[in-house]
């Protein structure tokens, strides 16, 4: 058999009442007068009285304490006990609420953290996934939903199913968790190159994984053209300080030649010294291009000595905001893609130049209908002194990604219908004006 659990004056109460009944049957046993029995009986049924008036009022405030606890369990930290109906147990509310106003503190630091966290989870450029024990995906950021399902959200899904479009990936995830190992690896088209982590943990005693996607295909190409650049710089000194000697020899010589076919010879090393010296300054101004100027861009002038030079259409406005970017550069940038345009047999009307203002950024887009590059040259056009031309130098489009980066730019390459679309992302520059750089 359970006893009902008794409160606080319940208990207080009966234990009052066993020892008034105690003390009536002493005092009856030690001296049995009527009067002194009276007495002592209303003096115990006014000390009766007075307690449980009090009981009363501890219960009330007990019940308010209580109603407090259970807010603060419900995590209701902006509540606070009625103040009105306590007295003796009022300390203990003011400590209540201390703990509340602290608990209150951290909790909206940890919502502030979280809202940070999120934040840099959701603007990083790295691709960040989260999987649970069996392999299907808790989290992506945009990053990891555009590397791996052209911005389309995925939670809920079985990595394996997201990767059906990527095998070389889905296989290669498996060796990287259980080596615990980082690597390269070539995602993408025309193919970029990401550094890849993969790491197990334990969370709620489940085991979940983590992927780590860093693109690294800018810092790479930016350390294999500062070597290249460098390497120009060594070669183009040395061959100058033979080039030089050599064509004033050839030149001398041929001055005092007796003989025509002698003079011919010496003719012919002067003009190869002459058009090899051309070919080496090319490749000393790619690799001497200096930091942009940046200035705001006149786009008439700008289209218009673009037209003096090659043929094309204009799709579109001109645009409208004010851009600040280095103009020469950005010439020389749409000068040789319409060059290339044309060499490549695109016909004039075909050839559309077109601008996309954006928030943040400017679009520059470039299409023609010269056939396009096959997918196998595709990943090699950007790279120095790769070229399909008889006579080209191979530094074209090399030049043009240099200038577009030296920006903070991107530009990207694709075929598109029966030619190829060139798209440049030049970010929005903000430049002081004159009156804020006196100021400084």
């Amino acid at each position: 058999m359970v006893l009902p659990r008794l409160s606080l004056s319940q208990k207080i109460g009966g234990s009052f009442v066993l020892f008034a009944a105690a003390l009536l049957a002493l005092i009856s046993w030690l001296a049995p007068e009527p009067l002194l029995l009276a007495t002592t009986a209303v003096l115990l049924l006014l000390f009766a009285l007075l307690l449980l008036r009090s009981l009363k009022s501890l219960a009330l405030e007990l019940s308010a304490l209580n109603l407090y606890a259970a807010n603060l369990q419900d995590q209701a930290y902006q509540c606070s006990a009625n103040k009105a109906v306590l007295s003796e147990l009022m300390p203990l509310a003011v400590t209540l609420d201390t703990m509340a106003a602290e608990l209150r503190r951290q909790r909206a630091g940890l919502y502030q953290r979280e809202l940070l966290l999120d934040t840099v989870l959701q603007s990083s450029p790295s691709a960040i996934l989260l999987t649970d024990e069996q392999g299907r995906v808790l989290l992506s950021n945009p990053a990891a939903r555009q590397l791996l399902s052209q911005g389309r959200r995925f939670e809920g899904l079985l990595l394996s199913e997201v990767l059906q479009h990527l095998p070389q990936l889905a296989a290669a995830l498996p060796a990287f968790l259980a080596s615990q190992q980082q690597g390269l690896i070539h995602l993408g088209e025309p193919a970029a190159i990401w550094h890849l982590s993969a790491s197990q943990f334990l969370l709620n005693q489940r085991r979940h994984q983590l992927y780590i996607f860093k693109p690294m295909t800018q810092e790479i190409q930016r350390e294999e053209l500062s070597a290249w650049k460098k390497l120009l710089r060594v070669i183009g000194h040395e061959l100058n300080n033979s080039l030089a000697p050599l064509s004033s020899l050839a030149y001398s010589a041929q001055q005092l030649a007796p003989e025509p076919e002698l003079v011919q010879i010496l003719q012919t090393i002067s003009e190869r010294c002459h058009h090899l010296n051309q070919f080496l300054q090319a490749y000393i101004q790619f690799a001497k291009l200096p930091p942009p100027s940046l200035a705001e861009v006149n786009w008439p002038r700008l289209i218009n000595q673009l037209h003096d030079h090659y043929e094309f259409e204009l799709v579109g406005e001109l645009p409208a905001g004010r851009w600040w970017l280095d103009q020469s550069q950005l010439m020389q940038l749409l000068l040789n893609l319409l060059k290339n345009a044309h060499e490549a047999g695109a016909d004039a009307t075909k050839i559309e130049l077109e601008f996309s203002e954006q928030p943040q950024f400017l679009q520059i887009s470039l299409r023609d209908n010269g056939g396009g590059i096959s997918l196998a040259l595709l990943e090699h056009a950007l790279l120095p002194f790769f070229t399909t031309k008889q006579q080209g130098s191979g530094i074209g489009l090399t030049l043009c990604r240099d200038i577009v980066e030296a920006h903070g730019g991107q530009l990207l390459l694709k075929n598109m219908n029966a030619g190829l679309l060139v798209q440049i992302q030049l970010p929005r520059h903000k430049v002081a004006s004159a009156a804020e750089t006196q100021a400084f």
